[in-house]
């Protein structure tokens, strides 16, 4: 870079990544990052974006999931009008890995309610005594069956359960059908998100709301983004984008 010249994206992807990983993983990192973004001219903001979802490891992963929960709940930060021009800017460059970031197409399997009769051992217990015991307790069959249940204020607080095991959470992630909303207590669960192997469930699962599979491929490793791309029974945009990501860290 010529003396006095501007940083590059690449620049400001690597100021954000340190800026972000001295932050607690949460809403307080998701909150910096909207601070960050919302402080940076859109057509900028759109190439710092891009070159942060390149990276894919380490560090970035926690930066780009931070990226992607402050585009869930933008405001105050990121307000309408700064969204629409950094998405016309993102398109204008062919900046899919961003522009996807910004939509919500609907599920590619919409959920319906099964028809199976509830589970007997459940049946008597009302919403507050499975909270509680999907909170705290240790009985692996019944915290599979609060999983099995999948109804989300429940599976919120079994997220918090500290005998929760990284497959436990992929199943619960993995399962089909699945309502969307106890898939977004999963990607809004700071301890799980960014694992690769629950963001991958995550994305692979249609039931999936299309717009938080697209926010999740940037913290996916290039196999694993490979993968997605290559599965037919994904949205379109899901796997357009991931290929477009493999493509990029390639380059």
């Amino acid at each position: 870079m010529t003396a006095g010249a501007a940083p590059g994206p690449e620049t400001d992807a690597r100021a954000l990544i340190r800026r972000l990983a001295a932050l607690e993983e949460g809403p307080i990192r998701a909150r910096a990052a909207a601070r960050a973004l919302g402080a940076t001219e859109p057509a900028r903001a759109a190439e710092l974006i891009a070159a942060l979802a390149r990276h894919g490891a380490g560090e970035a992963r926690g930066a780009m999931a931070a990226v992607g929960q402050a585009l869930r709940d933008p405001e105050p930060d990121l307000p309408y009008a700064w969204r629409a021009e950094l998405y016309a800017a993102a398109a204008e460059r062919g900046l899919a890995e961003v522009t996807g970031l910004l939509v919500a197409p609907p599920p590619r399997a919409p959920w319906r309610p099964p028809r199976d009769k509830a589970d007997a051992r459940l049946a008597h217990l009302t919403l507050g005594h499975k909270k509680a015991l999907a909170r705290a307790h240790r009985d692996p069959d019944l915290l599979a069956r609060l999983a099995a249940e999948g109804e989300p204020t429940v599976v919120r607080e079994l997220l918090r359960n500290p005998q929760l095991t990284e497959p436990f959470v992929v199943r619960i992630a993995a399962r089909r059908p699945c309502r969307p909303e106890t898939l977004r207590c999963v990607v809004e669960s700071p301890r799980w998100r960014t694992r690769t192997a629950v963001a991958l469930a995550v994305v692979r699962n249609p039931y999936a709301e299309t717009e938080l599979a697209l926010k999740l491929l940037a913290v996916l490793p290039g196999a694993e983004l490979a993968e997605v791309a290559r599965d037919g029974a994904l949205h379109p945009l899901v796997r357009a984008v991931a290929a477009r990501l493999v493509a990029g860290r390639a380059g």
